[in-house]
């Protein structure tokens, strides 16, 4: 059972946001870490700030529906930097700047509302409920549509002058390589990023059939085809070569990998290894681990709820 350090007297609950490129996922979660009440639902954004805080609305209005217990208050992670409630500059989120979400929402709900880095919240959640509990030194990395970032550094979430550390995507692996949308060229998440890798590697996914996904990658690689074992072996290549700079510059020897690709982990991770062994300096090739999140599914929620809960 995941439990939340709070006052054992007194069961509070809060709503968990996950915002992501693709999907916003949210829960209804006790002070005991205990999940009550899922919704998912597409995050459209694509389209504009307008809409996504639309389909926040209505994930949140779906949780309050028949809920008997009241809502302490409501968590958000969300992507980019976030300063003071602030959302700045999402990467992969069209046309959105600044947005104050918390004071946007606590006007609207009269609830208190926190809102962090989406990664920062999933590393959170992997700090107190996960591999954090053996780890006090760690990157935590959600491998999607787009690639954050949290470090953990003497068991705390290390979040920088403002709020912006841990952006691994954001790092470059590549100095001429292509632009992701934050604008760096041969960032990690132009090579890693979900929509990113399929773009780049559409010559050979396009062999596989059409509209191919990582999900359908994944099913074809547990088929042992050649093809998707060799675009996941790419792929461990680059995370390889991005997680060695994270290495040898912070001389920390885990990360932790969530998001929805990492549950392709067991056919890219061989890969990732034996790229981290090369390049990385002699004192950490051999005792750096590459690990899968055990709470992946739920670590977003639970992060932004534990903001609440915390």
């Amino acid at each position: 059972m995941i439990t939340l350090e709070t006052n054992p007297k007194k069961q509070t609950y809060a709503i968990g946001i996950d915002l992501g490129g693709t999907y916003i996922k949210s829960a209804v979660v006790d002070s005991k870490g205990k999940i009550l009440k899922h919704y998912k639902t597409e995050a459209y954004s694509n389209i504009s700030p307008k809409k996504v805080i639309e389909q926040i609305e209505k994930c949140i209005a779906e949780l309050r529906k028949r809920m008997k217990h009241e809502i302490s208050g409501i968590g958000i992670g969300a992507p980019g930097i976030v300063t003071h409630g602030i959302i700045k500059y999402p990467p992969n989120f069209k046309g959105w700047k600044e947005v104050n979400i918390k004071k946007q929402f606590e006007k609207k709900y009269k609830l208190e509302t926190l809102v962090d880095n989406d990664a920062n919240c999933a590393g959170l959640a992997e700090l107190r409920f996960g591999h954090g509990k053996k780890y006090n030194n760690f990157i935590f990395l959600t491998l999607g549509t787009g690639i954050g970032g949290a470090m953990v550094l003497n068991g705390e979430i290390y979040r920088g002058e403002q709020n912006g550390a841990g952006e691994f995507g954001m790092t470059t692996i590549n100095f001429d390589g292509p632009k992701c949308l934050g604008g760096n060229p041969g960032a990690v998440e132009a090579y890693l990023g979900r929509n990113y890798f399929l773009e780049n590697e559409k010559e050979e996914i396009n062999k596989l059939g059409k509209e191919i996904d990582f999900d359908d990658i994944q099913k074809l690689a547990k088929k042992k085809n050649k093809i998707a074992l060799e675009l996941f072996k790419k792929y461990g290549f680059y995370l390889g070569v991005g997680l060695t700079n994270y290495f040898n510059l912070m001389d920390v020897r885990t990360a932790i990998l969530g998001g929805g690709i990492s549950n392709a982990y067991e056919f890219f991770k061989d890969e990732c290894v034996k790229t981290i062994k090369k390049r990385s300096i002699k004192t950490i090739n051999g005792t750096f681990r590459v690990l899968r999140s055990k709470i992946n599914n739920d670590a977003g929620v639970l992060g932004a709820a534990a903001l609440i809960l915390d």
